[in-house]
């Protein structure tokens, strides 16, 4: 484990280099990878980590960087050739990628090779305070250009652009905290601190003096029955009679896009919507359980016109405050609760995509899943028991409905506890069920908590929990390397594939002044997903070490997509509203660094019977179906395809007809594209490309795409827009510059613009870049199923194109010792022809395993078969 360290404490690195004080204004040492500049109060250090990456620390004279467990970055410093330039007022620390300015009042500016400038600290609210303040006591500024912002995460304010937006980077069920930012300008922060940070902390407050009590309908108290559910629709009946309503008019005084912060509560709550509204129009809407206390909304105003605000929390224990930043905020500063020091790392790339490579170079690259990952997962809360999961994963086979994966979440458990052991009165064999689904070629994943409730387990593997509460001391290796003992016992052994990691936020540590194996809480809180997912990916590892890792987990932080896990957005509401927020949450998500994410298709509360009053039946009643219809869609191009529900039978012929029509068709769509999302997983690994990306990732200077939120790219080649609202058939959709092409209809359009495109009930619109190649196999029940049929090479002419497609075993890293295959199609479109050729490695003998493509261009009728043994081959379109 890497220590976070001061320069200045490596004695042994530091070295002068000539009285580098005689031209700038201040001290300055050279040390083997950078500098240490004295200011009056302030100990700078800039350390080049390698030519597009700088780690700058900044502590007050007199103190040291207080040494915590690096748990983000990987990548020691590099050597790379870099030198100095003085001036009494400046300092230029100069790499082939980066220019890094020193002032003469300490501020740093970024420029890249060519002079451009990326980025500029700022002294306003930049600060390094006594930690005798319950205020946040580390701040740092810097100047927010013409640009937009993107990562931190995910939230569910719908918001996809995060200049000037106020957020608090706190782990809660439906958010998660990472704190790295991505900007369109070439640039990327990872703040380094543990610690609760507010971005962009707000400025202002609105005050509210009217006060109205409304009375309001309690929500139905459901029951468990036999003591076998937690009880969690009981926490509807919870909501309070009245609502904290409250209104008010607010005039602003600049015309331009205001950026909210809401406050519900400062000691957490359960239950009750929380809604923010200026004129009608709801910039904060959240109705469903478990919510944080912190919201963020945006809405252009005029100067000097008066706005009807009103704010109602209902349930929460305080009525709730509402700050704003004004539009001439400007500036991205990242403000923590603890520390003594600044700390952060500036990453440089030419575009979004550079960046965050850049970022994975630091933080880790993520490893593949198995193929069987990326197809269909069949989830839902829950099966009940053996029989009951088995007898769904024969229907589902029997069917030909084509899935991968079947997930038993939680109350497998023995009643009264909580922790990885089967209850045997309900599950009497979990070896010959994990068996049978072997033999179904299917894969088992099983939910498990860190917060174990079994006094038997805590014992045998000596669980320490963190005082307070009941969750695990993930910060102790020890208890890593018991946790993931404990679930190889329950689970592995028995045939479990993969463990889906519940409660990672976690929620449940109520007194952050508790310490761990590490120190105080509340000084490493948030990164405890990430010590989670990496005792399992580390010990399942070394114990299978050729079974590729696949977790899903409810939380995250820097560096977790090293550790083989997919993130979920959370027990989120099946309503419209919240399903057009899962896309911006699921792209800030990706481009904060972490490629694999995914969502409950159909929203985790679905209707009446579970804590979710706008449906009734989700079976029968036509908006959730339809509402389950575009999030299906959504969930066939996310980077993983899961279905899931709160008390919900969720196969999929139980909606009627047409609801399975419609996702059977998008199930074979998923696995027709398998051998494309296979090869896109390969860029994520190799090269760490996205591939579920927002459009400003590939098209960063074009300012329409800056905050679009209902179209991605899927993969570098494919761009999808997603319905959103009730009954629409059409839909409008952004074309960027060059031509794309319909996939449904293969209709050329140019870019550049706006067009509407036909989005019936069981389509939604794809579209095809120009220069662009799609393999796309034939139609199979799993993703490992072998098959003679060829796969279809599809060429969208109109430039020159090229792609790579990806072959390996499925399942193992032999991948990482070069056991791979690639086969290069490169298209000319002057000479009208296809060339395949073989790339890197060698896995396939393709000269005694030859395969079979069939090449189509489209535009035309022509399909022309043909069979590549490894020898070079060109094909005349």
């Amino acid at each position: 484990m890497k220590l976070r360290k001061s320069l200045l404490g490596l004695l042994g690195l530091v070295f002068m280099l000539g009285a580098c004080q005689s031209k700038f204004t201040y001290q300055v040492e050279k040390t083997a990878h950078g500098v240490n500049i004295q200011l009056d109060s302030v100990v700078v250090n800039i350390e080049i980590i390698d030519e597009s990456i700088i780690h700058v620390q900044k502590h007050l004279v007199g103190t040291e960087p207080r040494e915590l467990p690096d748990y983000v970055t990987v990548l020691e410093p590099q050597e790379v050739a870099w030198e100095i330039e003085e001036s009494t007022d400046q300092l230029i620390i100069s790499t082939a990628m980066v220019h890094v300015l020193v002032k003469s009042d300490g501020a740093i500016a970024y420029e890249d090779a060519n002079g451009k400038h990326l980025l500029a600290e700022t002294k306003e609210q930049s600060y390094i305070k006594s930690e005798l303040v319950d205020e946040n006591i580390i701040s740092q500024a810097f100047v927010a250009g013409d640009e937009a912002l993107y990562g931190l995460g995910q939230f569910q304010s719908g918001i996809m652009n995060w200049k000037n937006v106020p957020i608090r980077l706190q782990q809660y069920n439906q958010e998660i905290a990472i704190p790295f930012l991505v900007s369109t300008n070439g640039y990327g922060i990872y703040w380094h601190n543990y610690s609760l940070t507010d971005i962009n902390k707000a400025q202002y407050e609105i005050e509210f003096e009217q006060t109205v009590a409304v009375d309001t309908k309690k929500n139905e108290n459901h029951v468990p029955v036999a003591g076998e559910k937690e009880n969690v629709a009981a926490y509807a009946s919870k909501e309070a009679m009245e609502k904290n309503l409250r209104e008010t008019t607010f005039t602003p005084e600049k015309t331009g896009e205001y950026a909210f912060m809401a406050l519900s509560d400062t000691n957490g709550r359960m239950r009750g919507e929380i809604i923010v509204s200026i004129d009608g129009d709801e910039i904060i809407n959240y109705s469903t359980i478990w919510m944080p206390r912190r919201y963020s909304g945006k809405k252009h105003l005029e100067a000097g016109k008066a706005y009807k605000v009103v704010f109602q929390n209902t349930g929460a224990k305080i009525p709730g405050r509402l700050f704003y930043n004004e539009p001439d905020f400007n500036k991205t500063v990242f403000s923590s609760k603890k520390g003594n020091s600044v700390d952060y790392y500036f990453v440089q790339g030419g575009n979004p995509a550079e960046v965050v490579a850049n970022y994975q170079n630091l933080t880790g690259k993520a490893p593949m899943f198995p193929k069987s990952a990326y197809g269909f997962w069949q989830c839902r809360e829950r099966y009940h028991n053996q029989d009951e999961l088995l007898e769904n994963a024969r229907e589902m086979r029997k069917r030909e409905i084509p899935f991968d994966n079947i997930v038993q979440d939680w109350f497998y458990w023995p009643e009264g506890t909580k922790g990885p052991e089967w209850d045997r009165a309900k599950y009497p064999n979990a070896k010959a069920m994990a068996d049978e689904l072997k033999e179904l070629n299917l894969k088992l994943m099983v939910s498990v908590w860190p917060e174990v409730k079994n006094e038997a387990l805590e014992q045998q593997y000596g669980l320490r929990k963190i005082e307070s509460s009941n969750y695990i001391d993930i910060y102790d290796p020890e208890i890593r390397a018991s946790f993931y003992r404990m679930l190889s016992d329950s689970m592995f052994q028995l045939g479990v594939a993969s463990i889906w990691l519940d409660g990672t936020e976690p929620e449940g540590v109520n007194n952050t002044k508790v310490t761990t194996a590490v120190g105080p809480y509340e000084e490493v809180q948030l990164p405890y997903s990430l010590e989670v997912t990496r005792a399992v990916y580390e010990g399942r590892r070394a114990e299978f070490p050729n079974e590729r890792v696949f977790n899903l987990t409810r939380s995250a932080y820097a560096g977790q997509q090293r550790y083989g896990a997919t993130s979920w957005s959370g027990d989120v509401e099946a309503s419209w509203e919240q399903f057009s927020e899962q896309i911006a949450a699921g792209l800030n998500f990706t481009m904060a660094g972490v490629p694999y994410w995914t969502h409950d298709i159909g929203g985790f509360f679905r209707d009446s019977k579970s804590i979710n009053p706008q449906f009734d039946s989700q079976y029968t009643n036509p908006e959730f179906i339809e509402l389950l219809t575009r999030w299906f869609q959504f969930g066939t191009f996310s980077p993983i395809f899961r279905i899931h529900g709160y008390v919900s039978e969720t196969e999929i012929w139980r909606y009627g007809q047409e609801f399975e029509d419609m996702a059977r068709k998008f199930i074979d769509l998923r696995y027709q594209l398998m051998p494309y999302i296979y090869s896109e997983a390969w860029k994520v690994t190799n090269d760490s490309h996205l591939l579920m990306s927002p459009l400003a990732y590939y098209f960063p200077n074009d300012k329409n795409t800056w905050a679009i939120k209902d179209q991605l790219f899927f993969g570098e080649s494919m761009m999808v827009a997603f319905v959103t609202e009730y009954q629409q058939r059409n839909k409008e959709v952004y074309l960027p510059e060059g031509d794309w092409f319909n996939f449904w209809t293969n209709e050329k359009v140019s870019g550049n613009k706006k067009t509407t495109v036909e989005a019936s009930f069981d389509s939604t619109p794809i579209f095809v870049k120009a220069g662009a190649i799609i393999p796309m196999g034939p139609k199979v029940q799993y993703a490992t199923q072998t098959t003679d049929e060829p796969v279809h090479i599809k060429i969208y002419p109109g430039k020159d194109a090229q792609y790579t497609l990806y072959l390996d075993d499925n399942e193992t890293y032999d991948y990482e010792n070069g056991e791979y295959s690639e086969i290069v199609f490169s298209y000319v479109e002057a000479a009208n022809e296809l060339r395949l050729s073989v790339g890197e490695g060698s896995f396939v003998d393709f000269g005694s395993t030859p395969m079979n493509f069939i090449i189509e261009k489209i535009g035309t009728d022509k399909q022309e078969p043909v069979t590549f043994n490894g020898t070079e081959l060109t094909v005349k379109l």
